[in-house]
């Protein structure tokens, strides 16, 4: 990124802004966060808007072209009153429902026959108590009648006089203003008014959906022209115009054409370590799939590596690990495919990352040999195979080998991030701790496994030296050799407890890929004797098989995402010592 200031005469300004956003190259700075109402009125006016596009694209996908006479707002308030009504509607419903529930046991009692009795100091009582409560006598001491029973419970009505007391084990229930026939059709009637204007709003959804989605975006365009104009400040006794921004380094040929035909005054400078420069990344069409991972937890600073490209090969890995049953691999990747041929443009790539994902499953399942959860070893078509599959504990061991790797690969990209912000030397401790570990695997594993390496003791000790002597010598090349040496102590301390808790944090990857397969099995397990019924029992077999590692399916790749994305955020970025706090770069366009 390189930073531009431009300085424009007043009169021109405006003009001259107009002519920026439509070239939409440059990043403005932004150098105050107060806003003035016309801007908080526009973004209200786009946060509706936002909200109504997504409820209309929860009713109907289809896209009509954009008829630019209709007024998008209309249509906005349009269907606010529509929404609210129907909001207003089902708070009608409930109270319906509840009056209705309560007069259904005493049926569609007569409001004029009451108001009749009322005239003559006679007061209809309704009651409703449990059937074991209810007490033959009450109907001699009362004018009582049973209206309904049911449901272990009796409903009656006692005609009270006057002021008589009525003393019963009973609880009184106080019956709507109307009748349940009148309450019913209000029920009814709201029913079909809300069918309406579902239908209504079904209709405009189809209509005038992109009419909204064109509004919205001449809003943005005013708004952004208004955000940018918030951002400029005034010079010379506001006679002259100044605004910063961030231009990519491979657009200045583009932009200083622009500006050969501008009265404009400007300076441009490269980034200094103060500046919160914007973030642009550049993947390949591999690594941009991984892009929007990332960004889930942060971008990275701008003098920072970009880790999507590193991290995305392991979380293919990883993902195929927790999954780890090939057969649903397969119906993952076929899936992804055949929807990706339709889908919309901006849910293409994350088809395509999914499908990639799917591809990694089916690889990866076939080292256990597990398909819909048949361990293909135990079938005779695969049984000469069946010493190419590996077992849990190999499985297991080989979930805490790639976590090492990648700790180890994630502290190598420390250094080099250290290497290239800071110097050479700052990057010398860390390579003095991958040094050491790598050390260590090769002498202590090596010797476990079985390894003759006594003509090596040399090596040994010379890189043990040289892998301490550096992570006590250069922990922090700023400091004299003392200090040096009691933080190294501290690190030591706090990095050996580290990498041996991020390690186990791997296993998880065999314990979520045994756990589905095992899950899978027993699904099998369950529809397997279903077929022994005669004639119907394949429909149940089929069933439960299509329930069963449905919901496994949906399971092993929620898992596959979540946990994936903690070893990276978590374990890999701390070994790599990512810091993040990067803005997107975000040019000022129409």
């Amino acid at each position: 990124m390189i930073k531009y200031s431009f300085l424009i005469y007043h009169k021109e300004y405006l003009q001259f802004l107009e002519e920026l956003q439509k070239l939409g190259m440059l990043h403005i700075i932004q150098k105050t966060k107060e806003i003035n109402e016309q801007i908080k009125h526009s973004l209200h006016e786009i946060s509706e808007l936002n909200k109504t596009i997504k409820l209309l694209e929860k009713r109907n996908n289809i896209e009509n072209p954009v008829d630019y006479h209709v007024d998008g707002f209309a249509v906005l308030e349009n269907i606010k009153k529509l929404t609210e009504e129907i909001s207003l509607i089902d708070l009608e419903q409930i109270e319906l429902k509840k009056d209705i529930q309560k007069a259904t046991p005493f049926g569609d009692f007569s409001i004029d026959t009451k108001e009749k009795f009322e005239k003559i100091n006679i007061q209809f009582r309704f009651f409703s108590c449990n059937e074991k409560r209810f007490k033959e006598d009450w109907k001699n001491n009362y004018y009582l009648e049973i209206i309904s029973q049911g449901r272990g419970s009796i409903y009656f009505v006692i005609l009270q006089q006057g002021n008589e007391q009525i003393t019963i084990d009973a609880e009184a229930i106080k019956l709507p203003d109307e009748t349940l026939s009148v309450l019913e059709n209000k029920l009814q009637a709201n029913n079909k008014r809300i069918e309406e204007i579902n239908k209504a709003l079904d209709e405009i959804s189809i209509s005038y959906k992109q009419v909204l989605l064109q509004t919205k975006q001449q809003i943005q365009v005013k708004t952004d022209y208004n955000q940018a104009i918030n951002q400029t400040e005034k010079q010379a006794e506001e006679k002259v115009m100044l605004i910063e921004g961030w231009i990519p380094k491979e657009k200045i040929d583009e932009l200083e054409e622009f500006l050969k035909n501008q009265t404009v005054v400007y300076v441009s400078a490269k980034p200094t370590g103060d500046d919160k420069v914007p973030i642009l990344l550049k993947n390949s069409k591999f690594s941009k799939l991984f892009e929007p991972i990332g960004k889930l937890f942060a971008l990275p600073a701008y003098m920072e590596l970009d880790l999507t490209a590193f991290f995305a090969p392991f979380f293919m890995l990883f993902f195929g690990l927790c999954v780890g049953d090939s057969g649903y691999g397969l119906v993952l990747l076929i899936g992804t495919l055949i929807y990706r041929r339709k889908a919309k443009p901006d849910l293409k790539p994350i088809l395509t990352l999914a499908a990639w994902l799917g591809g990694a499953t089916v690889l990866l399942g076939m080292l256990t040999g597990t398909f819909f959860g048949l361990s293909l070893g135990e079938l005779a078509l695969f049984s000469s195979y069946k010493k190419y599959f590996l077992q849990p504990i190999v499985m297991f061991y080989l979930a805490i080998a790639v976590g090492m790797v990648q700790i180890i690969f994630g502290m190598g990209l420390k250094a080099a991030n250290q290497i290239k912000q800071r110097g050479f030397k700052y990057g010398l401790s860390t390579i003095g701790w991958i040094l050491l570990i790598l050390t260590l695997a090769l002498f202590v594993g090596g010797e476990k496994a079985g390894l003759n390496l006594t003509g090596l003791s040399i090596v040994k000790i010379i890189l043990y030296v040289l892998s301490f002597g550096l992570i006590f010598l250069f922990n922090n090349p700023d400091k004299n050799i003392f200090a040096n040496l009691g933080l190294g102590v501290y690190e030591s301390y706090n990095m050996v407890t580290g990498i041996f808790g991020d390690m186990l944090s791997y296993i998880r990857l065999f314990a979520l890929g045994i756990s589905g397969s095992i899950l899978g099995l027993v699904f099998n397990s369950i529809a397997i004797p279903f077929l022994s019924i005669k004639y119907f029992g394949w429909i149940p077999f089929l069933l439960l098989l299509i329930v069963g590692h449905g919901l496994n399916i949906f399971l092993s790749c929620l898992s596959g995402i979540v946990h994936p994305m903690r070893l990276t955020f978590v374990e890999f970025y701390k070994n790599a010592g990512f810091n993040g706090g990067g803005k997107e770069y975000k040019p000022f366009s129409k």
